[in-house]
């Protein structure tokens, strides 16, 4: 408030006036009718009720006067009123009036100090909430200052969601490391810029910060809380208010915002309406909204413009982030990026990515958290060298589980870790040893709790939750206090009638870790999560197991039972070898169905078991690990794979992954081995197009078919494949569909026939080529290499088989994906000439079917949205047949 307190001086001037001058009331009423019209609307209230008490005026005349409609139109009856009553009447109302003037000047005067007491109090509430960072499994009395933190933040032209699949921990490394590189993309913000205005526009007042699960995004929540209250920052506000979606999951039942506030700040309760009525001076932020169970109900037909009103949460929440409700308010949502399409993004002005440390920033923080820069820089270096634990150290919470690990393993004579549930394995182990009581380490007790806290684990995560209430536990009595303090975090919640503690896993991958361990070591499941029939009951979705179907992988390997049998007094699974031979089976299957396999591939990597390769035997080898982003991990985990089942590889789909040059390099000698090689979907720039190039001119090369589809190829990329493809004697087709080549770079690319006897076809669907240039390929010599257009004369089965390639690939993309790449594939069909083929009646047909039936599943309405669009383009194009 500040200098926006409103300030009575001047108020009441013309009947402060009146007192000296010899006017009577009743004439001085009438003639300055007009001012005081303006000077009592404010007032009319207060003055009516006033004139009420003193009986001034009758029960009657207050009911004529409050019947009116609007404060003016009020002000007017009532001197009208007085007018009637005479000049004793008058003169009564003239001092009245003065009276209450100079009463509401002494009231605002004093709501300005408390208002500003306020501003004061509040500041000394949130730093005594935010004035230390709560680390993961920290011991009693243990405190980490925001001077020892680091966080950035990365301001992007849009969110990623996209981008960002399933595996979110595990894609983000490579992630980080794009977003980096990625300058023309970006502007780096510091954290105090985060509300101001930025290359001449206005200050956003509705912003969007999204990162990995891990990331800090509540440590970034907890910063600002905490700069704010020291005013070392955010000076435009004079009060900051937070709110989780963990907590606020717990009100089930129609709210007011001003309940909200008072909820979690009591304290306000008397300046409330003063920082309501100024709300260009306030704060929100909503932290976690990937946690907010209603998070899919925020498409709104009705909104609340009243912070008195109540609601249910979903409309409250949906018209703060959309602008009806404090629409002058700066609003801040916090969320991982999965669920971010469920946020109305129309209303967001600004998007920001938390990306976690830099690479300089992970050996600063290895160097403080050993107290040695000498010894925490050669650790440091030794992690570099392990792209699986580089990666993880991107992301702040797992940098700590990482050290803690490596230092713990110097103690407790464990193995370098070398995979995901290594590190799982060895953080337990490490939490156990230093985070329990000494005498519980090598007890039978111990086990039996750690089970506890699987059984609690695995049966939260079969019912989708992520949270439980303290006396939840009671069914679990094996779990002592350390156990709990050590592994699960605690949040006190505000309930009708008391308080409740709220309990998680302090991350969700520790939860699935937990469940992946009770599953491996119970022999008796009420459930068994592995099975398809209760997958389906339970609506769980297609990668929501894979981290944990990696965790049991790993927890069922010779290298885990070890370790948990050294320090947990844990015997051996009975579950391994039939694990081992669902794996194998797995593997062959969908090797040779040409089904997406990535998880199983990881989950091999998990075993670390090289004989298993023996039993990996299909008839053919397809690998099919389209859409998913690479990361270091997924490198590894792939190279590991085809090092030890050497076959010939007769596809090998790695579209959309953002492969890179680097990665091709190294795969090189496998790819050789490859008779299909699709990379579409992917930015294929120019030192990636030389590696292809290579590969091509490689005498050891096999490719039959490449697909380098809607790659943004240009003209200089195309011509780079020219060259190569004159020393080349096996590639058949090349698809480069959907990308930038001209007519003129196709002219030159046409004679490549007179080169190499092998390629027969060079698709270019959806290029830069006009209506005229398809007509004349086909009529000069060697040109019938040069697919431009849907043509008839190919053949039913050449286009059938490019189509089934597509639809394959709709049947296992998630909504989002589908709107994207059918997008595209329409553009490079809306060119077609042939448009009366009874075969692309069929395409069509197919394609409105399967958009049907993924819309009346789909539960995110903006890509709803975007299908039944794209379904009305594909009916319009079927309409034509």
């Amino acid at each position: 408030m500040g200098e926006e307190t409103v300030s009575c001086e001047g108020e009441g001037t013309a009947l402060i006036n009146w007192q000296n001058s010899r006017a009577s009331p009743l004439s001085f009423l009438k003639t300055q009718r007009g001012n005081l019209v303006d000077e009592l609307e404010a007032y009319i209230d207060g003055i009516v009720q006033q004139a009420l008490r003193e009986t001034l005026i009758s029960k009657d005349d207050y009911e004529d006067v409050v019947y009116e409609r609007g404060p003016r139109k009020q002000v007017r009856k009532l001197l009208d009123i007085i007018d009637c009553l005479g000049e004793e009447s008058a003169a009564r109302f003239c001092y009245l009036f003065i009276q209450h003037s100079k009463l509401k000047k002494e009231r605002s005067k004093s709501n300005a100090n408390e208002y500003l007491k306020g501003i004061q109090k509040h500041k000394d509430v949130l730093l005594r909430r935010n004035d230390c960072l709560k680390y993961y499994n920290c011991r009693h009395g243990e405190k980490f200052y925001f001077s020892d933190h680091f966080v950035n933040l990365l301001l992007v032209k849009g969110h990623y969601s996209l981008e960002i699949k399933k595996n979110e921990l595990l894609t983000f490394g490579q992630q980080r490391i794009g977003l980096q590189s990625q300058k023309e993309e970006r502007v780096d913000i510091k954290l105090e810029q985060l509300f101001q205005k930025l290359c001449d526009r206005k200050s956003p007042k509705k912003i969007l910060v999204s990162g990995v699960a891990g990331i800090g995004k509540t440590v970034f929540v907890q910063k600002i809380l905490h700069d704010f209250a020291n005013t070392t920052a955010y000076e435009n506000f004079d009060f900051a208010v937070n709110f989780t979606f963990r907590d606020l999951n717990f009100i089930n039942k129609p709210v007011t915002l001003r309940e909200l506030i008072l909820k979690k700040h009591g304290h306000l309760s008397h300046i409330l309406d003063d920082i309501l009525n100024n709300t260009e001076k306030l704060l929100m932020i909503l932290d976690g909204f990937d946690e907010f169970k209603f998070y899919s109900q925020l498409d709104l037909d009705q909104y609340i413009y009243d912070p008195n009103e109540e609601a249910e949460l979903p409309h409250l929440v949906g018209s703060l982030i959309k602008g009806e409700l404090l629409p002058e308010a700066t609003i801040v949502v916090t969320s991982r990026p999965t669920v971010v399409n469920h946020i109305p993004v129309d209303s967001i002005e600004r998007f920001v990515v938390i990306t976690g440390f830099s690479e300089r920033e992970i050996e600063e923080y290895f160097q403080k958290f050993y107290g040695d820069c000498i010894y925490g820089s050669d650790i440091f270096d030794s992690v570099r060298q392990n792209y699986f634990l580089f990666t993880l150290c991107y992301i702040p919470a797992f940098c700590w589980i990482v050290c803690s690990v490596l230092k713990g393993s110097t103690t407790l004579q464990i193995d370098q870790p070398k995979t995901m549930t290594d590190i799982y394995c060895h953080y337990l182990v490490v939490i156990l040893k230093h985070h329990t009581r000494q005498s519980c380490v090598a007890n039978k007790t111990l086990l039996e709790a750690v089970l506890s806290l699987g059984r609690l684990a695995y049966q939260s995560l079969l019912q989708h939750q992520t949270l439980f209430y303290e006396h939840d536990l009671e069914t679990f009595p094996n779990l002592p206090c350390d156990i709990i303090n050590s592994f699960l975090d605690k949040t006190c919640v505000q309930e009708l009638v008391a308080t409740e503690n709220i309990l998680s896993f302090t991350h969700f991958t520790i939860q699935e870790f937990f469940a992946a361990f009770y599953y491996a070591h119970e022999v008796e499941l009420s459930h068994d999560i592995m099975d398809n029939g209760v997958q389906s009951r339970l609506f769980i979705s297609p990668g929501y197991l894979d981290l944990f179907n990696r965790f049991l992988s790993g927890l069922l390997s010779v290298r885990s039972q070890n370790v948990l049998s050294k320090h947990l007094k844990l015997d051996a699974s009975r579950k391994s070898e039939a694990y081992r031979s669902w794996l194998t089976k797995s593997i062959i299957e969908n090797c040779e169905n040409g089904c997406y396999i990535f998880n199983q591939l990881h989950c091999l990597f998990e075993q670390q078991m090289d004989c298993l390769a023996e039993r990996i035997t299909p008839v053919t080898l397809r690998l099919n690990l389209s859409d998913n982003i690479f990361s270091p991990i997924d490198f590894d985990v792939l190279t590991y794979f085809l090092s030890l089942v050497n076959m010939d590889i007769e596809e090998l789909d790695m579209t959309a992954t953002q492969v890179n040059a680097q990665y091709l390099k190294q795969l090189q000698p496998y790819l050789n081995r490859c008779t299909k090689l699709w990379l579409g979907e992917n930015n294929l720039d120019k030192e990636l197009i030389g590696v292809i190039c290579k590969l091509l001119e490689s005498p050891d090369c096999r490719i039959k078919e490449l697909g380098l589809g809607w790659a943004q190829l240009e003209d200089e990329d195309f011509l780079e494949l020219y060259k190569a493809l004159k020393n080349n004697k096996t590639l058949i087709q090349l698809w480069v569909e959907g990308n930038n080549i001209s007519s003129k770079a196709i002219e030159q690319f046409s004679d490549i026939p007179l080169f190499t006897s092998s390629l027969q076809h060079v698709i270019l669907l959806g290029n830069r080529v006009p209506a005229q240039s398809l007509s004349e390929f086909k009529e000069k010599p060697y040109r019938n290499v040069i697919v431009a257009h849907i043509d008839e004369s190919f053949g039913i089965d050449f286009w059938q088989g490019w189509w089934d390639w597509i639809f394959q690939r709709c049947k296992i993309c998630g909504d989002e994906k589908i709107v994207s790449f059918l997008t595209k594939v329409f553009s490079g069909l809306n060119v077609c000439n042939e448009r009366n083929t009874s075969w692309m009646r069929t395409w069509y047909t197919e394609v409105d079917n399967l958009l049907e039936l993924r819309i009346r599943s789909c539960s995110v309405t903006n890509i709803k949205k975007r299908m039944q669009s794209l379904q009305q383009m594909f009916i319009q194009q079927l309409s034509r047949h």
